[in-house]
């Protein structure tokens, strides 16, 4: 920022600066399909993803067609049983139970069912396709299909989360309501009041907290302080967070865990009840039961990671620069697992499962480290995949487990090759740490001060600050399993305790007495 009005834009980003929905490309469209389907007394299908992006985008849709009268119906796919995106026999058994003529929106997913799309045509459905995920070679035959990745497409931020093109064509939509009363309806929702959903889906898909996003998550906090859904107000309460001093760790490390617990372990509709509940007794019950879920989450996802890591280390020894393994994984903590592998290695990680059903198909979760295209890197391999989507730093996929020596070999040759699969940010900032004293950097104005750079995280981090003269006095880990580290630091001024979570691995770096950074 090297003027005072980027530095106002970007402390106090104002909803007035947000891009116009109809430069989306085909929203338009969309939105006329809507409302012959409305008018014409058609059933709507909402069909959203089974993460929290999915989740909250449906929550959404939902939401905003109750208030200006129409009940769709909704599904979320079980991760375990149906997979990822549209499944056939599912929309078969929809089309036998809905209107003969129908309309299938899709939230977060989509972009990449082509012959799913083709067959609920067959079905009777008109297809609006909202999806953010790379756009394929062969676009979906979809009536309507609105991704700003998509080609030809002139809204000017590209980074949209699934929920935040949910958003812009309820955006579209209430737009065109007020200025054409073709639905003649009594309430024109307010469009901050969604600005919840947008926050939670946005950051715990780990989307740039840049530009269009910063405006819709920051007033998406001020929209969480004063919420209108009793099932968000409900999951804050029995997680003892305060949404008036929210910060986006909080989303990230609490919130989102305990909404994609479920759809982990095969029950994604509880958070969507959760969100739609019409009574505070049932929001606090969905609360309670999404809080144990993610607990057993968490036990799943500690025993498969030290699976993973015995493999791991075996799998090195043949490349170094990338590892793929295959295991008796929970097919729901797949992406976590491969998370923490490149937390540990610094290299991409693609963990694989046979699936529970049928040990023919392997289904795998991919993640990579900042500055590595993993979709590219996937791209790469795709004929020996039966499908396969995702962004730069983050993939899903499937395919035969006779193809998975031949994937796995693949891999490690593009990997090892001269060819440098960088990611469209292939030069990022380098991180810059600023001098400052630890009792400094904990001044309590300071850190209020700080608290205007909220929402943090993707592309806006935290500020980092360096003492070069701190002091161990003591340490200790602590915690299951001894994972974490305490310990008393010796600052400028005075002593100050401190805590590292999952930082107990760093206890053999230190001397007690000897200056440490």
């Amino acid at each position: 920022m090297s003027t005072e009005e980027e530095t106002e834009n970007y402390l106090f980003p104002k909803l007035k600066d947000l891009p116009s929905p109809f430069l989306l490309k085909s929203i338009d469209t969309a939105v006329e399909l809507i409302i012959s389907a409305i008018s014409n007394k058609e059933d709507i299908l909402i069909w959203g993803d089974y993460d929290v992006d999915g989740i909250t985008g449906t929550s959404l849709l939902y939401t905003f067609f109750k208030q200006i009268g129409v009940t769709p119906k909704y599904h979320i796919p079980n991760r375990l049983t149906e997979g990822y995106g549209l499944n056939s026999a599912v929309l078969r058994d929809y089309a036998t139970k809905l209107t003969e003529n129908k309309l299938l929106i899709t939230v977060d997913c989509g972009i990449s069912n082509g012959e799913e799309l083709v067959l609920a045509k067959t079905y009777g459905f008109k297809t609006i396709v909202t999806d953010h995920h790379q756009v394929p070679d062969s676009m979906p035959q979809a009536d309507a299909t609105i991704n700003p990745k998509q080609q030809d497409c002139q809204f000017p931020f590209n980074d949209l989360s699934g929920v935040g093109v949910a958003f812009y064509l309820a955006a579209a939509l209430r737009n065109k309501i007020v200025n054409t009363d073709l639905l003649r309806t009594s309430y024109i929702p307010n469009m901050k009041s969604f600005l919840d959903f947008v926050a939670i889906g946005t950051i715990a898909d780990i989307m740039p907290l840049k530009g269009v996003n910063r405006i819709l998550v920051k007033g998406g906090f001020e929209s969480i302080a004063a919420s209108s859904h009793r099932g968000i107000r409900n999951l804050f309460t029995t997680l003892d967070i305060n949404s008036e001093l929210l910060t986006s760790d909080a989303v990230s490390f609490r919130i989102a865990p305990a909404i994609n617990a479920a759809g982990r372990l095969g029950e994604a509709e509880k958070p969507l009840k959760l969100f739609l509940a019409e009574t505070d007794a049932s929001a606090s019950e969905f609360s309670s039961q999404l809080v144990q879920l993610n607990n057993r989450r968490r036990e799943i996802t500690e025993q498969n990671y030290s699976d993973a890591l015995d493999i791991t280390r075996k799998e090195l020894l043949k490349c170094n620069k990338c590892v793929v393994i295959v295991g008796e994984f929970h097919e729901g903590v797949l992406g976590i697992v491969a998370s923490r592998l490149v937390e540990e290695f610094r290299i991409p990680a693609l963990v694989c499962c046979y699936h529970p059903a049928d040990r023919t198909t392997v289904k795998g979760s991919g993640r990579a480290p900042e500055g590595l295209n993993l979709y590219k890197l996937i791209s790469g391999a795709e004929l020996f995949l039966k499908n396969f989507g995702g962004h730069e730093a983050a993939a899903g996929f499937s395919l035969p487990a006779a193809n998975f020596m031949q994937f796995k070999d693949k891999l490690y040759t593009l990997i090892s090759s001269s060819e440098v699969l960088l990611s469209s940010d292939s030069n990022p900032i380098e991180n810059k740490y600023i001098e400052l004293s630890l009792s400094e950097a904990l001044d309590p104005t300071l850190l209020d001060n700080l608290r205007h750079m909220e929402p943090t995280g993707e592309a806006n981090p935290k500020p980092t600050f360096i003492d070069r003269k701190v002091r161990f006095v003591s340490n200790s880990t602590f915690g299951k399993n001894r994972a974490h580290l305490k310990g008393i630091i010796r600052g400028k001024y005075n002593n100050i305790q401190v805590t590292g979570f999952n930082l107990a691995t760093k206890q053999r770096e230190i001397n007690l007495g000897e200056k440490c950074t």
